[in-house]
């Protein structure tokens, strides 16, 4: 599979060096959604963004926050946790072959909880946005870990 980690490399660990940035979308209902971006570098969180879709499908969100993704940080590795949803669909552009990756269930913990927090937060916010965050509960293996999301202001 074209967007699958190696074997070796699905820890949290691989988030510790270079720029990673994890993206997911989220439905509101209606047809609305929200993409949001965890930028990390060296295993940082360095931004946080939010942004309402364009796109009225889950399929068509996820794609559109892959695409976002690729000009938040235009030298980071993509992370989604969609991608064997819109794999069929993905292979079709080749030119994303090792910057775009699916982190699989090890690997979440606790950033693509985070990103997905985000998603949902900010389904009410009708601009795109960037955020500051806090832990709010630590979580377990098996829970979601819980953030606190603070608007910094409207985005560039």
């Amino acid at each position: 599979m074209l967007f699958r980690v190696a074997v070796e490399n699905r820890t949290t660990a691989v988030f510790g060096t270079g720029r990673h940035v994890l993206v997911d979308a989220s439905g509101a209902g209606q047809g609305r959604y929200c993409m949001a971006a965890v930028c990390l570098e060296n295993g940082e969180v360095v931004q946080l963004h939010s942004k309402p879709c364009e796109a009225f499908s889950s399929v068509l969100a996820e794609q559109e926050s892959i695409e976002w993704a690729f000009t938040l940080w235009p030298h980071a590795l993509v992370w989604n946790d969609c991608i064997p949803a819109i794999e069929a669909v993905l292979d079709q552009q080749p030119a994303l072959a090792g910057q775009l990756y699916w982190p699989t269930p090890r690997m979440r913990k606790p950033f693509h909880d985070m990103v997905h927090s985000l998603s949902v937060k900010a389904r009410g916010v009708a601009i795109p946005a960037q955020w500051n965050y806090a832990f709010t509960t630590p979580g377990s293996a098996r829970s979601i870990i819980d953030f606190t999301f603070k608007p910094l202001g409207n985005a560039p």
